[in-house]
């Protein structure tokens, strides 16, 4: 859905924080909860279920909205209307859950949302370019959509959870035995799963985040490789730009020679 079919009514980035303040409510406007951490279950209408990273739950006006928490929750709430004028007729907002696939972009527009909104309250002004961030999220929604129509592909709701630990820990020490254990299941069966969630084992998946982000700041900046590296998660220059020839096929200062504009 283009930026200028709907309208950022307010936005507030919550947590961490032990649960919802409230367990239940009604809205004016279009919500939608998009979580990165943590888990809930929801209620809105006839629609139940619960909800993890990489999903985005979706709550008409005047429907009550009710939630419950597992734990310690962080996510992103968002109150949009649509633009009546602007509005095609295959336009359509979903109503309950919707869960992303990918998951790197998903990360991506949700980073940057945390920076450009700063955790501004719902009265406060809304840059124009969070428009276009949300306005992914609702793109991201409705290719889900599309591909639904397609594919009978079931979510495994664990994978969720371990994919959300990946990507709030992705420049830090990552252990697939620990991320496993705090599942309750044994690191084969996190990598056999995890592959068969999201097409890759869970340290193929950590090293595609970390070196998306290596390629935006060397694109971005002019920092030192060496800088880069640690920002990344890795514990040298060497061997960052080892890492980085074998995945991207260049090393890392022939790609900020090559690709910068």
């Amino acid at each position: 859905m283009p930026a200028n079919r709907f309208e950022m009514k307010g936005y507030v980035y919550a947590g961490p924080q032990p649960g919802f303040i409230m367990p239940e409510d009604t809205y004016d406007h279009y919500v939608m909860i998009a979580m990165e951490v943590g888990s809930f279950d929801y209620e809105v209408g006839e629609e139940r279920g619960s909800a993890a990273f990489g999903d985005i739950v979706f709550c008409p006006p005047g429907i009550p909205f009710k939630r419950k928490a597992h734990g310690e929750v962080v996510f992103h709430i968002i109150h949009f209307t649509l633009n009546p004028e602007a509005s095609e007729p295959d336009d359509r907002v979903p109503v309950g859950k919707v869960s992303v696939s990918d998951t790197t972009r998903l990360s991506s527009t949700y980073s940057y949302l945390r920076n450009f909104l700063d955790r501004p309250g719902f009265n406060a002004p809304i840059p124009k370019v969070s428009h276009h961030l949300v306005s992914d999220l609702l793109f991201l929604c409705e290719m889900e959509r599309q591909l639904a129509l397609k594919s009978k592909k079931t979510i495994d709701p664990l994978m969720q959870q371990a994919a959300g630990y990946i990507h709030r820990h992705m420049f830090g020490e990552i252990n697939m035995r620990s991320i496993a254990a705090m599942l309750g299941i044994k690191q084969p069966q996190l990598t056999r799963r995890f592959q068969e969630a999201y097409g890759v084992g869970p340290v193929e998946y950590v090293t595609g985040l970390r070196l998306e982000e290596a390629k935006r700041q060397l694109l971005n900046s002019d920092d030192t490789l060496e800088s880069i590296a640690e920002r990344c998660g890795y514990e040298s220059g060497s061997y960052f730009s080892r890492v980085f020839r074998a995945k991207v096929g260049l090393n890392p200062s022939a790609f900020r020679h090559n690709y910068r504009m």
